[in-house]
């Protein structure tokens, strides 16, 4: 195969076409002084400041003038009505939170009173426990000592029993 010519560059058929436009477009190795540039002076002048703060410049809800500005009787009655609404609404809403707060109030006291019954409840279980301890420990008796006070009681039973009747023998086995 043969070599071809290199492509000549072509100038755009029109000025306003898009390849016309493409080539006009600054590219992206631009030149780093052209940041610095200023706009002309005269354009700055002829230009009308179009982001310049105006009168209308916000949200305003337009007045009324004139008879409009005051409302009409049945208007007046129906803003009344309203009113009175109002007010009767925020009496009620009074009430219930006066109504909440007071029975908040006697949660917080029954509380109150069932941990002091809860105390008053354990305090009491400890000393009940306290002196089944004491009970105890004066219940307890060493060997020692219970075997003499059988002894005694034995004498005592003696004393109180004829000798002519002679006592029953005792058989534990037999248990009837």
């Amino acid at each position: 195969m043969g070599k071809t010519a290199p492509n000549k560059k072509k100038t755009p058929a029109s000025i306003h076409s898009r390849a016309a436009k493409r080539a006009s477009s600054p590219g992206i190795d631009l030149d780093k002084s052209l940041k610095d540039l200023k706009p002309p002076e005269d354009a700055k002048t002829s230009r009308p400041s179009v982001l310049a703060v105006h009168q209308g410049a916000g949200v305003s809800k337009k007045s009324k003038n004139g008879r409009k500005s005051v409302p009409s009787s049945k208007a007046r009655k129906r803003q009344e009505k309203g009113l009175d609404r109002a007010e009767a609404f925020m009496d009620k809403k009074e009430l219930k939170v006066e109504k909440s707060k007071d029975s908040a109030r006697t949660l917080q006291e029954r509380s109150k009173a069932w941990e002091e019954l809860n105390k008053k409840i354990l305090a009491k279980k400890e000393a009940e426990e306290a002196e089944r301890l004491e009970k105890e420990t004066e219940d307890w008796v060493d060997e020692d000592e219970m075997v003499d006070e059988e002894v005694v009681a034995e004498k005592e039973m003696d004393d109180d029993v004829p000798e002519s009747i002679p006592l029953p023998e005792e058989d534990e086995d037999e248990i009837l």
